[in-house]
């Protein structure tokens, strides 16, 4: 997995703009990489379903053609599938086509030479004969047998007597290629480049990249062609020593190669290469590491081997240099750490003093504010003083006159009594015993003294607590609130507030409360501030 592209490890001097920009392109395709690939997969997949389904040689045909499109940079092992498939087809359909069967012979020699199975590849190609092939075809032939010595040189280096002799023979059929001048420029224009530099040439300078160059400046679009030209065109510039251009045209074509998700590659391992002299790990052993992915993936044996050189190299540097970085980081943490102490310790110091000189400040401050209002404060107290008696000769003239009016109501029940005892022994004299029952079993006279004991009281409640009505809606929730316009109208009040009333009076006990007030235990009990309960008046 890449990790970091933008953020090189140590120090080294940037790439020039132009060059950055490109490089962080290429970062970010690499990045993207998993949704091109996704892509491509979706493009085979539609084709594969298509030929499962198709009913002739021909509809086969250009499917097999089109998979091995799709798979020739992609996944050598399909690409030879598609490639033999092809054939078959051919040999099937146009036995006497004898151009395009070599054409799809050359395919997968390519796919084995791409391989390291140079041996198959050179039997392959071997067995083709190239008298009867028309001149492009011929070209082919010779640039596909110029291919497998140039990739087989790279597996002798160490023997330079047989390296020699490959490239030799590579360059012989390249010279071949040109001298049938049958192929368009596009296609052929780097040929010369890589010629000249196989032939490791001192006129390198003089060569002539016109051409090449105008042909990779105009290109538009994603392809291998454009891939191989910006790649020659690098090397070009890398052989003459011009670094910045080697740099750009080598970056321009591994874009090339990841946009088409190309895991034959070639640019990006040599930028990664050219990356690590130059001191940016970072970017180098990313570049590597997604190389070697390509490679296994590709199944490419010439580019497992070739970065099995570099690969270790830079993963040891950039090892090293994380190693430094922690170091680094372990030290500047350390530094940190003590800084902050000192840091702390100074901001806790600064805190004690500050706040021993804000203690002193507001001791100073509060002595004096208590000085200039020590007249204000006694003002007040004895402002306070006349309150609290004018307050407590207010509650003794409540209190005498409350005396007073229990004095005159016991004096009344007490004329009410002997009244009713006077009535009651008028009808025992004259023997009127029915009506005497009658007058004892009559409620209406209780009733009666009762209503007047109410009004008595509510009357006497609300002269003594103007603030009656409030305290108590004060202490109960919505439902159970009195309207101050509904009392008024009526003038009483009912079982509930005088209950309230005789607890405000200090008559806690529920059954002293029910004997005062003519009602039932229950009663009292259900009518406690608080309760959901309301008892119904005719309870009482």
């Amino acid at each position: 997995m890449l990790v970091g592209l933008c953020d090189p490890l140590s120090a080294a001097r940037a790439p020039e703009p132009e060059n950055e920009a490109l490089l962080s392109r290429l970062d970010s395709i690499i990045a993207n990489q998993e949704n091109l690939v996704k892509e491509k997969e979706i493009r085979i997949t539609g084709l594969r379903n298509t030929l499962n389904k198709a009913k002739s040689d021909s509809e086969r045909l250009g499917l097999t053609r089109q998979l091995y499109d799709e798979y020739v940079v992609f996944d050598s092992d399909s690409a030879l599938h598609y490639a033999n498939a092809t054939s078959k087809i051919l040999s099937r359909s146009f036995p006497n086509d004898y151009d395009e069967l070599t054409r799809w012979k050359l395919n997968a020699a390519f796919i084995y030479t791409v391989q390291g199975l140079h041996d198959t590849a050179m039997k392959l190609l071997q067995g083709i004969d190239p008298s009867k092939l028309s001149l492009e075809m011929k070209s082919m032939y010779y640039g596909s047998i110029s291919y497998l010595h140039s990739m087989r040189a790279v597996y002798v280096q160490s023997n330079h007597d047989m390296w020699k002799e490959d490239i030799c023979k590579a360059n012989a059929y390249r010279d071949s290629v040109q001298a049938l001048n049958v192929h368009p420029v596009a296609e052929w224009v780097w040929v010369p480049v890589a010629t000249a530099l196989d032939e490791e040439r001192d006129d390198i300078k003089s060569l002539n990249i016109k051409d090449l160059k105008e042909v990779v400046d105009s290109s538009t679009g994603a392809s291998r062609l454009n891939a191989i030209n910006s790649y020659w065109l690098s090397r070009y510039y890398e052989a003459i020593g011009d670094e910045e251009n080697m740099l750009k045209y080598k970056t321009k074509a591994a874009i090339q190669d990841a946009l088409i998700v190309n895991r034959e590659i070639a640019a990006l391992q040599e930028i990664a290469t050219y990356l690590f002299a130059k001191g940016e790990l970072n970017r180098a052993y990313n570049y590597l590491v997604y190389s070697a992915n390509q490679a296994n993936l590709y199944h490419n044996r010439y580019r497992m081997v070739s970065l099995s050189d570099v690969l270790p190299t830079v993963r040891d540097a950039y090892r090293v240099e994380l190693e430094k970085r922690d170091k680094r980081m372990s030290l500047l943490v350390t530094f940190l750490a003590l800084v902050s102490l000192v840091l702390l310790g100074s901001i806790i110091f600064i805190i004690i003093e500050f706040r021993k000189l804000k203690k002193m400040r507001n001791l100073l401050k509060e002595t004096n504010a208590e000085l200039s209002i020590s007249v204000v404060e006694r003002d007040k107290a004895i402002a306070g003083l006349e309150k609290a008696n004018a307050d407590l000769n207010e509650a003794n003239t409540q209190k005498l006159s409350l005396i007073a009016y229990a004095f005159k109501l016991t004096a009344q029940y007490i004329n009410a009594i002997e009244e009713y005892r006077k009535k009651l022994l008028r009808k025992y004299k004259v023997k009127k015993i029915d009506d005497l029952g009658v007058l004892i079993n009559d409620p209406e006279l209780i009733k009666e003294q009762y209503q007047g004991f109410y009004e008595s009281f509510d009357k006497t409640v609300l002269s003594i607590y103007p603030d009656f009505i409030d305290e108590y809606n004060a202490s109960v929730n919505l439902e159970n609130r009195v309207s101050p316009e509904a009392l008024a109208k009526t003038g009483s009040l009912n079982t509930k507030l005088r209950i309230y009333a005789l607890r405000r009076l200090g008559i806690s006990k529920s059954g002293d409360i029910a004997k005062m007030l003519n009602v039932s235990i229950r009663t009292v009990y259900n009518n406690k501030i608080g309760s959901q309960t309301l008892d119904d008046e005719s309870a009482e």
